[in-house]
């Protein structure tokens, strides 16, 4: 009798553990479909007391933790998954990337060196491990890294692109030029050169996803204008005038019907021109600058110095800073060649690893932290972009950015600017909290805001001169200040901005 009371018992038990189960696998698949990561969360926690050894729960814990921006505890519940059996290549792939978010390097690279002892031929392993040695600056390791992943997989982009990286810390400015070459070709296929009319005739490659085919009237507008102005200076075959005419006739089709914070498909049949040739490389206008100097010899860079230092927060201006030659080549660069391809709210941008990078970008990239050997130090380059604004949209919203010093200066000529006190760059005097993670110091806009107004923040205002620079401290929280350009394509707002070091530098 005792026996069967026991069994009785334990079978009570067993079922209410499965009845509990079920209830919580049901809410668990409503939190999921609602998005409440909170409820997500909670009720993976639940389901793991109840079966603490279910690895694919821990995993699936730790992408929601992620998801959620807690990545101490993502990194946790990782190991957790490790510890009941989950495949170990996976997940340590995983929980290496989650160290590198969290830029606990040495870690990363345990990680990383743990899933290449287990799999020798995992490409994105070696990249990854690439990575981390690269950002603890031992950069003839990177390198030796990312050539074996660039070995077992010769088209993974983020390998040549931070090959680059390594190869620009290392004083090899050619070879980094080639690696961030090829990096752009396997994104955007190669250059176009003379056979530009040919491959109107042929669909390009790689073949793009859907989303980067997606279109609206800030990407359209900007590059008719910029199909107009190439085919003005000669720079294109006249067989052109058929792309932009297309390029129109797509703009008139979709004018009015999309906002600049959406983006919307187009028939690639109908508009077959502009499925051809958009986001290609279909001019890239590097030609190499002969000059001794790309930075104005002119410039007092120590007091420049030790005006930066001496700022609280770290914000100082300089005037000037390109010679004028440099400052034409840059232009050109940026008005001639087909990179824009980033597709914001108001205005576009172009990327270091999707075609903003030249031979004169890296080179002005090497001059400026030799002449500030106080503030740039030995910090790498970590990033580096264009931005071009339409000519009365707000621009870039209040963000802080992941490095140490940011350079951020304009080139487009004054006479476009409207509003000679404005039109520049609002910094604010407090930094990004340190316990904020990326998308919160750098995408959540409107919790910025917020934040600014409850500590009292006021921003100070650098209002927009041409070839003007601001050097400031990456951390503190900035803005465009609200543009008011004169309509045309030689009008357009173009900031360029290079990012040195990371966060705890």
């Amino acid at each position: 009798m005792i026996k069967t009371l026991f069994r009785s018992l334990l079978g009570s038990d067993s079922a209410g553990a499965a009845g509990r189960q079920t209830v919580l696998e049901t809410q668990l698949a409503e939190a999921d479909a609602r998005g409440d990561l909170a409820a997500a969360i909670a009720v993976r926690r639940e389901l793991l007391e109840l079966q603490p050894g279910r690895s694919e729960w821990w995993v699936s814990l730790a992408e929601c933790q992620r998801r959620a921006g807690d990545l101490q505890a993502a990194g946790a519940a990782y190991q957790q998954a490790l510890a009941a059996g989950a495949p170990a290549v996976q997940v340590l792939l995983q929980l290496g990337a989650v160290h590198t978010e969290l830029e606990d390097y040495p870690a990363a690279e345990e990680v990383f060196r743990q899933l290449v002892e287990l799999d020798p031929l995992h490409a994105d392993g070696w990249c990854m491990l690439g990575i981390v040695v690269k950002d603890q600056r031992r950069y003839e390791d990177a390198c030796r890294h990312l050539e074996k992943s660039i070995q077992l997989s010769p088209a993974l982009s983020a390998a040549w692109f931070n090959l680059g990286l390594a190869q620009f810390e290392r004083g090899q400015l050619s070879a980094a030029s080639q690696s961030f070459l090829r990096c752009v070709e396997l994104r955007r296929g190669r250059p176009w050169g003379a056979d530009r009319v040919a491959l109107l005739e042929r669909d390009p490659q790689p073949v793009f996803e859907p989303m980067d085919m997606g279109v609206n009237e800030i990407k359209l507008r900007h590059d008719c204008e910029q199909l107009e102005y190439l085919l003005e200076r000669g720079l294109l075959p006249s067989a052109y005038a058929r792309v932009l005419g297309d390029y129109r006739s797509l703009l008139e089709e979709i004018s009015g019907k999309v906002d600049e914070n959406t983006l919307v498909p187009f028939d690639v049949q109908r508009h077959l021109l502009v499925a051809r040739t958009y986001k290609r490389p279909v001019l890239i206008a590097d030609e190499p600058l002969q000059v001794e100097s790309l930075i104005n010899p002119e410039l007092d860079f120590a007091a420049i110095e030790e005006r930066y230092l001496a700022a609280d927060p770290n914000v100082a201006t300089l005037d000037n800073l390109l010679t004028p030659e440099a400052l034409q080549a840059v232009r050109r660069f940026c008005r001639e060649s087909t990179i824009w391809n980033n597709i914001k709210p108001g205005y576009l941008g172009a990327y270091f690893f999707d075609g903003f990078c030249s031979d004169l970008l890296l080179r002005l990239a090497w001059e400026l932290r030799a002449h500030m050997p106080h503030v740039i130090r030995d910090l790498p380059l970590n990033m580096m972009w264009g931005f071009k604004c339409d000519s009365q949209l707000p621009g870039l919203a209040v963000h802080a950015d992941a490095a140490a010093v940011n350079i951020n200066f304009w080139i487009t000529e004054d006479e476009a600017n409207l509003d000679p006190e404005g039109g520049g760059l609002r910094v604010y005097e407090h930094d990004a909290p340190r316990d904020w993670d990326f998308r919160r110091f750098n995408k959540e806009a409107g919790g910025i805001q917020e934040y600014l107004d409850a500590i009292g923040s006021k921003p100070t205002r650098y209002p927009y001169r041409a070839n003007r620079a601001l050097i400031f401290d990456s951390d503190l929280f900035h803005a465009t200040d609200s543009p008011h350009f004169r309509p045309g394509y030689l009008n357009r707002r173009i900031n360029i901005t290079l990012l040195y070091g990371n966060r705890k530098a």
